[in-house]
């Protein structure tokens, strides 16, 4: 059997196999695959539209704060706020998941370490404190579900105390307080709210973004440290990264390589700097999607200017909807920056071993240099990671808010007519649709291709309907001749990719509306380790050393020389007949004689002597 080749590797087309038939492949190792820290939110578009348009009934969508008797006053007029009652209405309004960051539970005076805190609080402890379970247990801050929800309950405490306490401090007339809601991921983002502001009924585009990321190429970056050792000298080195401290790790953290609420957070709220609009606008939304039926879902949105329905309606919206994509390519090229500017590491030459605790990283090992003749340096430099970054448009919808808890309504647009006839004065859907629809057709992507993200469906044939993609006129309006709120026509935005990626080759659903490319800090690190020129032996050492490598070489010599001996023989046996092979065998191979030679000793005996009768020699 000959020996395989292992110089070149085998490529192994399955690499397991779950049962099926024997014919099928396993799965293979893609490097196309999105990172899975993808990202949602929703851009808020008013439709600029006069209050007549809208039913009677539109204003009293949902329940106010004042009819919950959350606040005191009238419409228009705070004049007092419940705190238990407020701090229920936070409770409600977030989801089970949200957990406010750090930072933001500090900012309120809440219990950023309720471990710490109770053991503060405990009288029966040791006499020297803590015990060690106890004491890791503190440092360590495990983020169990009973920890996590004493922090929430505390920042939520504190956030309705300190909202109460506003109308006492403050002269105006109406005053705005903070209205925590859901944010990108698990992430809180606080929102001012005001709570007696009178019901404006809005009919709104609902446009569901996401930032999807794709590894890239990895490299070296910067130099962090460099050191030499002497021949023969040897050194212990620390690595440490910015995860030794609390803050610094929560800085640290990033959207695009974790899923750490801090890192959302911080998304969360450059987006929303980045792309949003007045608060009050924003808060008006906010106030609508607060309630417990809705609070299971990420409903994060973001108001982003308002839908004019004048001339040139279709391409301001278009224009617009580009720019919300580069602000949030803006948003997450700063998220990077900040995470880099908080990434420090340090590799420090050290003669003794030092011990972290918590989450620190700290690497120690000890070096040396084996080399006689040159110093050797040694390079530390980070390993950088290259991110592909896609701003997508998903899907869009159309929703119904007036600023009261619980009014907001959001439905595909499939459901736009259903919508429209429970809010709008019937003799102005018809136009309101069109409007809805000419705003949802069309978008131009990255590639500044004109893409066309609504579909229309007419002719049902039982369960099915004949899709054709939507056109628009030259003025910007609907090209469709029919009742667009017809029961058998049907509106939806298109299914699977719509753009193309020239560029890397990455298929994504949606339209992408910007791409770039992200490079983050990795905690890894790469050393290189280079030979110095300089000779440092002496001649005589130097001679020494020359001398035993001849000795090293002339031994190699023998060996090769013996083992070309051996096998030109055994080629000799090989190509004798078969009988003649033992005798060839014993000829080239003799066996060495099993005599062991003893020397002997010369022995002289003296000779006898007559006279006495001894011998002699």
């Amino acid at each position: 059997m000959s020996v395989p080749d292992l110089s070149i590797p085998v490529v192994a087309d399955a690499l397991a196999a779950f049962g099926g038939e024997a014919t099928s492949r396993s799965a293979e190792i893609n490097f196309d695959v999105p990172l899975p820290g993808s990202y949602s939110w929703q851009r808020i578009v008013p439709l600029e539209l006069d209050a007549d348009v809208f039913l009677d009934g539109a204003s009293k969508a949902g329940v106010s704060m004042l009819d919950q008797e959350i606040v005191q006053g009238e419409q228009g007029r705070l004049t007092g706020i419940d705190a238990s009652r407020l701090a229920a209405f936070y409770r409600r309004t977030l989801p089970a998941t949200a957990r406010p960051s750090l930072r933001h539970v500090a900012q309120v005076g809440g219990d950023v370490a309720p471990l710490l805190t109770r053991a503060a609080q405990t009288q029966a402890l040791e006499a020297d404190g803590l015990d060690l379970l106890s004491r890791r247990a503190v440092v360590a801050e495990p983020d169990d579900v009973m920890i996590e929800r004493q922090r929430i309950d505390s920042y939520i405490d504190r956030l309705a105390a300190m909202s109460s306490e506003a109308p006492a401090t403050q002269r105006a007339a109406t005053t705005m307080i903070t209205l925590p809601m859901s944010g990108i991921g698990n992430s809180i983002h606080p929102v001012l709210v005001d709570p007696v502001a009178r019901p404006t009924p809005t009919i709104a585009l609902v446009e569901v973004w996401e930032l999807r990321s794709f590894l890239g190429d990895y490299g070296l970056g910067r130099t962090l440290q460099t050191f030499s050792l002497l021949p023969g000298e040897r050194t212990t080195i620390t690595v440490e990264t910015w995860r030794n401290e609390a803050a610094t790790r929560e800085d640290a953290t990033s959207i695009f390589d974790s899923s750490d609420t801090a890192a959302q957070t911080r998304f969360t709220d450059s987006l929303s700097n980045q792309s949003g609009t007045a608060s009050q606008d924003q808060g008006g939304w906010a106030a609508s999607i607060s309630t417990s039926v809705s609070a299971g879902a990420n409903l994060f949105g973001i108001v982003s200017g308002s839908a004019s329905l004048s001339a040139g309606f279709a391409a301001n919206h278009q224009e617009a909807s580009q720019q919300f994509s580069n602000s949030a390519s803006e948003s997450a090229s700063e998220h990077a920056s900040q995470v880099n500017n908080s990434r420090r590491q340090s590799v420090e030459s050290t003669s003794s071993t030092t011990s972290a605790q918590g989450t620190a990283t700290t690497t120690v090992r000890e070096i040396s240099n084996t080399n006689l003749r040159r110093v050797l340096n040694f390079v530390f430099r980070e390993l950088d990671q290259e991110f592909e970054t896609y701003v997508v448009l998903r899907d869009i919808k159309v929703a119904f808010y007036n600023g009261n808890p619980g009014s907001a309504e959001i439905v595909p647009l499939a459901g736009l007519g259903s919508l429209l006839r429970q809010y709008v004065d019937p003799s102005q859907a018809e136009t309101v649709a069109r409007a809805v629809l000419s705003l949802s057709a069309q978008r131009f992507d990255a590639n500044a291709d004109l893409v066309t993200t609504m579909e229309v469906g007419t002719n049902p044939n039982g369960i099915q309907y004949d899709w054709q993609p939507v056109e628009l006129n030259a003025d910007g309006s609907l090209q469709f001749r029919g009742d667009v709120l017809s029961s058998d026509v049907r509106w939806r935005f298109p299914q699977g990719s719509l753009s193309k990626d020239d560029e890397n080759g990455h298929t994504v659903k949606g339209v992408i509306m910007n791409r770039s490319t992200i490079v983050l800090r990795t905690d890894n690190l790469v050393v290189e380790g280079l030979l110095g020129q300089a000779d440092t032996l002496d001649p005589y050492a130097a001679a020494l050393q020359a001398l035993d490598l001849q000795d090293r070489n002339v031994q190699t010599e023998v060996r090769q020389t013996t083992a070309r001996h051996d096998n030109d023989a055994l080629d000799l046996v090989a190509a004798q007949p078969a009988p003649d092979r033992i005798d060839a065998w014993q000829k080239l191979f003799p066996e060495d004689p099993e005599i062991q030679v003893v020397p002997a000793a010369a022995v002289t005996i003296p000779a006898a002597n007559s006279n006495d009768g001894s011998l002699s020699s």
